[in-house]
């Protein structure tokens, strides 16, 4: 079968990420995420801190901002993967494939109040453990489904960001070869 020219393999890799955090943030999953859930991943380009505008308010109900963002794209020497491969290769080089860095994330609006009420920052804690759980599956989940003979995926940290602007966050990096 020969491949389609005009499409982007980067964008199936895109894919199951997306799917894969709907399916891990699914608040009617037989295991609903603490402090709700949502099945809208939003997938947008940029890099560094999200803009305050798109993170969750200050409402009781909001639900979570999903997210995947292509953090980069690279070559990589099948013997160094996920290491970047910079050099005089050209494209197409039989040890050298393309690979992409992603980046899945979920945030939520958190109490910012000068006198915190603790037993509100323990249940926020709570969420955010749990959210951080979800990204480490849903990492987990797309390493299963993409890596093959033919392809390596690699994971990376899951970290937190946050409570600057009234949001707590976490992040995962994963690498994928296509």
């Amino acid at each position: 079968m020969q491949s389609n020219p005009c499409h982007d393999d980067a964008s199936d890799v895109v894919d199951a990420f997306l799917t894969a955090m709907r399916e891990v943030f699914d608040p009617a999953s037989p295991c609903p995420p603490d402090g709700g859930g949502s099945t809208l991943v939003r997938f947008f380009a940029g890099d560094g801190d999200l803009p305050a505008s798109l993170m969750p308010g200050p409402q009781s109900d909001c639900d979570p901002l999903l997210w995947v963002r292509v953090a980069h794209r690279f070559r990589s020497r099948d013997t160094d993967f996920p290491a970047a491969y910079v050099g005089d290769a050209a494209c197409g080089h039989a040890d050298i494939r393309r690979a992409l860095a992603v980046e899945i994330g979920v945030g939520r609006y958190t109490t910012m109040e000068a006198d915190p009420d603790w037993d509100t920052l323990a249940t926020e804690a709570e969420i955010s453990l749990d959210d951080s759980w979800r990204i480490e599956k849903a990492l987990c989940a797309v390493a299963a489904r993409l890596r093959s003979k033919t392809r390596a995926v690699a994971t990376d940290t899951v970290a937190p960001f946050g409570p600057q602007g009234g949001v707590i966050a976490w992040t995962g990096m994963a690498y994928v070869q296509f």
